[in-house]
Order: C-alpha cells, then structure tokens, then sequence
C-alpha cells in the first residue's frame, strides 16, 4: 500500500550501522527523477538528518551521499535507469543495498548488485539487502516468483524471506 512506511523502513535499515568505521549502504531507485521527488526516499534522508549537519553528518549534493562524520561511513542514493548502469557500481563495495520500488526493476540489476556486497577487512556489520515495493511495473513477475507472498510457500533454498505488507 501507498503511504505504509515502507521507504522509512528501507532508510532506518541503512542507517541502522552508520556508526561503524568502514560501512557503506546504497539505496537504489530506478530514475534519479524518482529519488529526488518531494517526499521521496532521498528527501526523506534529509529531513532526518539535516539537523545533524556539522555535528555528526554532512551531505555532499553531487555524489548524493550522506557521510557520517566519526566513522566515516556513508549512505549513497543512487539510480539504475538502463541495465548497463550497473558498471557505475563495479569496484564499490557495499554492506546494505536497499531497493526502493524493487518492482520497477528487470531481474539482470537486482542480481548484479549482489556482486557489489562485500565487507573490507574489519568492518564487523552484516551483508544485508533490503527492498520495498508496490505490486505492478516491469519486474512484477520475477519479484512475485522470487518472493512468494502465499502463505507458507517457500521455494527450495529460499529460507529467511519475510513478507510485511504496508497498511
């Protein structure tokens, strides 16, 4: 459902290790257009933290990211508007990648994207992906078949996927 928390839910997630040295989080949305919409995932960032600004975070407008200041880890938003923008990724490494919209997305990306999560030595935080969406667009199919939403079906190997519907 509209309105049901769930872009909140995906950018308490990503804040959730910002006070470990080394973490970064990726937050990702089809079009930058959507992640700059008002009230939209990359607004809302900034209506948490800009009252932090100078004490704890600073944000840096042209790579869009948020840097914590004690421990220098970081919250990038980012978009993958054709497959290929994927390659803007290679070389990053990324302990949460949250997908805001998961089902605007192909298939080819989301699971790219998994070769993106990594720790460097010493960051002691958990690998993590994370999405939200609403049913409908380009990915709705694959999204519905790679995360059953019927009651106690869960696909061979698929262990530890919870459904939350947003009410």
């Amino acid at each position: 459902a509209a309105g049901g928390g769930k872009s909140d839910a995906l950018l308490a997630a990503a804040l959730q290790y910002v006070d470990h040295p080394g973490y970064a989080a990726l937050i990702l949305r089809r079009t930058f257009a959507e992640l700059a919409l008002p009230d939209a995932i990359m607004a809302r960032s900034k209506e948490w933290l800009t009252p932090h600004i100078g004490k704890s975070v600073r944000w840096n407008e042209s790579e869009k990211t948020w840097t914590f200041t004690e421990s220098g880890a970081t919250i990038t938003f980012g978009y993958l508007e054709r497959d290929d923008d994927v390659y803007r990724y290679q070389g990053s490494a990324y302990q949460f990648v949250g997908w805001d919209e998961l089902t605007q997305f192909p298939e080819r990306p989301y699971v790219y994207m998994f070769s993106r999560q990594r720790r460097r030595k010493g960051v002691e935080v958990p690998i993590r992906v994370r999405a939200a969406s609403n049913p409908g667009g380009v990915g709705h199919g694959w999204v519905l078949k790679r995360f059953p939403i019927q009651p106690n079906v869960t696909p061979a190997g698929r262990e530890g996927r919870v459904f939350i519907p947003a009410k």
